[in-house]
């Protein structure tokens, strides 16, 4: 349903835009997406699809609050000076939301190719949660039954070594990069599918191939606002 709804609003807006420039061909009206602030848009749209394929996260909300306020500071709405000192408040409320939403809402939306909920464990080995918080962290998850973890990097580092860990089923990541980045080592023997949203960051999947046929699929599912996720 929500796939469908955010097809529409695809669909609706190329429409709009075709008629924008079939008008300005026959001579009915004058058209342009070169207004002031029309590259807001490249936030604003794709955040705002996010949002109705996948419901709020750190992610989309952060973008659509930021693609906002630089679109209304271009139409003189907010000024742009009180923008800027306005910078570090915002960008720790962004902050905030990602973490509060990253454990939340999105830890229930992860399904497999079969449709089946992929469940989150809280209890792990090294403990399911991780967070490098402007620091370092390391987590070595080798010997051990892994079984799923919340990943948060907030103007820190975070380092998830399951190289060795032992995956004995489907399994989920949920990770949440804010002006940060996180670095996970993926075992041979599994396959790795990302889910992301991307604001001003993104996720690069340098995983291999598995090895082993058929074999367990790791599921990450990222939020990067001003930060990245490295799957290698």
């Amino acid at each position: 349903m929500k796939n469908r709804i955010s097809n529409i609003v695809w669909g609706l807006l190329l429409i709009l835009v075709g008629v924008g420039y079939a008008g300005n061909t026959l001579g009915f009206w004058e058209f342009t997406l070169f207004f002031r602030g029309w590259w807001t848009l490249f936030i604003i749209i794709p955040c705002l699809i996010s949002f109705i394929r996948r419901g709020a996260n750190g992610g989309n909300v952060a973008g659509l609050l930021i693609g906002a306020a630089f679109l209304l500071s271009a139409w003189d709405v907010i000024d742009l000076s009180l923008l800027r000192r306005l910078l570090i408040p915002l960008i720790l409320i962004l902050i905030g939301v990602s973490i509060l939403l990253s454990n939340t809402r999105t830890k229930r939306n992860i399904k497999d190719q079969n449709g089946n909920k992929i469940p989150y464990e809280k209890e792990g080995p090294e403990g399911s949660d991780v967070s490098g918080v402007f620091t370092g962290r390391r987590a070595d998850y080798s010997g051990q039954v892994f079984e799923g973890a919340t990943v948060n990097a907030v103007f820190g580092n975070v380092e998830m070594d399951l190289r060795m860990a032992v995956i004995e089923r489907d399994i989920r990541i949920d990770a949440t990069a804010v002006c940060g980045g996180i670095d996970i080592l993926v075992p041979s023997n599994v396959m790795v599918r990302v889910m992301s949203v991307p604001v001003l960051g993104g996720v690069s999947n340098k995983a291999p191939a598995p090895t082993e046929i058929p074999c367990h699929t790791l599921y990450i599912n990222a939020t990067c606002v001003f930060g990245g996720v490295t799957v290698k």
